[in-house]
């Protein structure tokens, strides 16, 4: 059965005139007729008693009708959700990110994302380079706010806005009262850093940086969280390198200071699939590029 002899069926009963109904539909009456009586032989029922001067419906038409404008008000439905789908306006985006991410552009995309497509259901993971790396290969993930560079032929990056590094060491502490530190006058100091499975170029750099300066960093504690190692920093246990972003975390206890000279900065970056179709991604991704333009036009 076609859909347009459902729609035509409706209209027919609404007027209960085939003149009328045919007009309405723009179409020939004899054409509507036909249909009419197409549906009839199809569904093997009298869905209308017609005389030459009035159109009735049968008890079996009546019900039908009933019936047949649910399907239709479904139809309708169901056409609204894929077009709104195919233009990103409903769907599921899965976002990982590193904790740096949440301090710097991601709450701006977020928010606004949010404002333009507030069907899309946003779920979030915070999550280190690597593992979203992983998460993007397996499909556990559609988009990720990292760290590059990547090596991965599969994945589009975006490059984001980068940052400056910066030493994190307790308010007490004797080096805090200068505004900029030497690499080599922190030699001595206990470092707590992350792992380097979670960002193996950064903390390669590091070291060597460190080596320039002509000393071994002394690294006594490991941990992926910058909220962890700066607990750590203010209850006495080292020093660490945390994104300039940081600061804004208010974390009692600690101070920050610039390295003198050329030191790291922390590049973020938006990975996805280069393969991906979703309308959902490609809406979020204007977003991104619209967030990325107005932060250069702001610097």
């Amino acid at each position: 059965m076609k859909l347009h002899a459902f729609q035509y069926f409706v209209v027919v009963a609404e007027e209960l005139h085939f003149g009328r109904a045919a007009a309405r539909l723009h179409i020939t009456q004899p054409a509507l007729s036909r249909q009419i009586h197409r549906l009839e032989a199809e569904m093997g029922v009298k869905l209308l008693h017609r005389t030459k001067r009035t159109v009735e419906l049968t008890e079996a038409g009546a019900a039908f009708l009933v019936e047949v404008r649910k399907v239709l008000q479904q139809t309708d439905l169901a056409i609204q959700i894929a077009q709104r789908v195919a233009r990103g306006e409903v769907g599921t985006l899965r976002i990982g990110f590193t904790a740096s991410a949440m301090h710097t552009l991601l709450p701006e995309i977020l928010r606004e994302f949010r404002d333009r497509h507030p069907a899309v259901k946003l779920t979030m993971s915070e999550i280190c380079t690597v593992d979203q790396v992983k998460g993007l290969s397996n499909e556990t993930i559609d988009i990720g706010f990292l760290h590059p560079p990547l090596n991965d032929a599969f994945l589009s990056l975006h490059p984001l806005q980068g940052e400056r590094l910066l030493i994190a060491l307790p308010e007490s502490h004797a080096l805090a009262i200068q505004t900029q530190l030497p690499l080599k006058s922190l030699a001595a100091e206990p470092f707590i850093v992350h792992p380097r499975y979670e960002g193996p170029i950064l903390y390669d750099q590091f070291l060597a940086r460190c080596r320039e300066a002509g000393f071994e960093p002394n690294i006594v504690y490991e941990d992926g969280k910058h909220q962890t190692r700066l607990g750590l920093v203010a209850a006495g246990t080292g020093i660490t390198l945390v994104p300039e972003s940081l600061q804004k975390a208010g974390f009692p206890g600690v101070a920050y200071r610039a390295i003198a000279g050329e030191f790291l900065e922390l590049q973020l970056a938006v990975a996805w699939r280069r393969q991906s179709a979703s309308p959902v991604l490609q809406e979020f991704l204007q977003v991104v590029e619209q967030a990325d333009y107005q932060t250069d036009q702001n610097q």
